[in-house]
């Protein structure tokens, strides 16, 4: 995915000189074709992520289109209060790059893991949360992006994910895309762990007969309402997957969403529950640890339909 997001920027960055790219330090073996061919709009700002955030402002404010790359927790947590009063508060035409999503960073540890951001993005007024399932989602949604001015934050995982999504692909914002339906449950999914989830509602057909739609999320604000509210009438269950943590991410959103429109339905939620990962190792190795992959969200949907 990472590859294919920064490939179409370069592309953009050759047809819009008013475009800039900052880095803080990081990118190697990744952006060097932008440093090269851009070397007065490429700016690495070395380890001083918050000020990447004003150099960024600053571009935005004199009629540029910015795009900023850096590790989710030194882009977002790090730099909050610059992206609150900065870019939020100017509407800026900035495009976040967060890389590393949920725990692809697995063997560097807690401080690497992507799992709050979700949820303290989503409170700031005009900012635009991009969750995209594999590198077609990501790049369609690139493009849509690029002809639009507000603040962006696109959630990346690693430089390569199975590709989910077909071409043509028809991106549209704002919208869910139901990739299969079911009569019994619902699973809404956003980001890197649709192939997961995909295989666990395979297992629940063959072992158990029940049948699932699948609802990719990949707009996480502003939410797709209706398609929650569609598919979640009349289903045994409603369950939804997420590389985050429980609270504030893709969970929380569709119990609001159903709460608020009065729809009474069970709902499990599966991500990172509200504590400390202190494992170290590969995502692979992780996913399986906290019950991720498709056996954990298997067995996860199974017991809460015996209860």
């Amino acid at each position: 995915m990472r590859n294919g997001v920064i490939n179409e920027i370069h592309d953009y960055m050759k047809k819009n000189k008013q475009s800039y790219f900052l880095t803080g330090d990081l990118g190697y073996n990744l952006l060097e074709g932008i440093e090269k061919d851009f070397p007065d709009r490429f700016i690495n700002v070395g380890v001083a992520e918050q000020n990447m955030i004003g150099i960024a402002s600053g571009l935005a404010l004199s009629g540029k289109k910015v795009f900023v790359y850096s590790i989710i927790p030194f882009l977002i947590m790090r730099d909050y209060e610059q992206i609150r009063n900065d870019i939020c508060y100017h509407k800026l035409d900035i495009t976040l790059l967060g890389i590393g999503s949920g725990i692809s960073y697995g063997i560097l540890s807690n401080t690497h893991f992507a799992l709050e951001d979700v949820a303290i993005l989503r409170p700031l007024p005009n900012m635009v949360i991009f969750s995209p399932s594999d590198e077609i989602e990501a790049v369609h949604g690139i493009r849509y992006f690029n002809n639009h001015r507000q603040p962006l934050y696109i959630r990346i995982g690693l430089r390569s994910e199975p590709i989910i999504n077909k071409e043509p692909y028809d991106f549209l914002f704002s919208r869910g895309n139901i990739l299969q339906k079911g009569e019994d449950i619902v699973i809404f999914v956003t980001g890197t762990l649709m192939e997961e989830t995909i295989n666990a509602a395979v297992l629940l057909k063959k072992e158990i007969g029940t049948e699932s739609t699948i609802v990719n999320i990949h707009v996480l604000k502003p939410i797709d309402k209706d398609i929650i509210i569609k598919t979640s009438i009349n289903k045994k269950l409603v369950v939804t997957v997420e590389e985050h943590g429980l609270i504030g991410g893709l969970g929380a959103i569709v119990s609001e969403t159903l709460a608020q429109c009065g729809i009474r339905v069970k709902v499990l939620s599966i991500g990172i529950k509200d504590k400390l990962i202190k494992q170290t190792g590969t995502r692979v190795y992780l996913r399986k640890l906290l019950k991720l992959d498709y056996l954990g969200i298997y067995s996860q949907i199974w017991q809460a339909l015996r209860k």
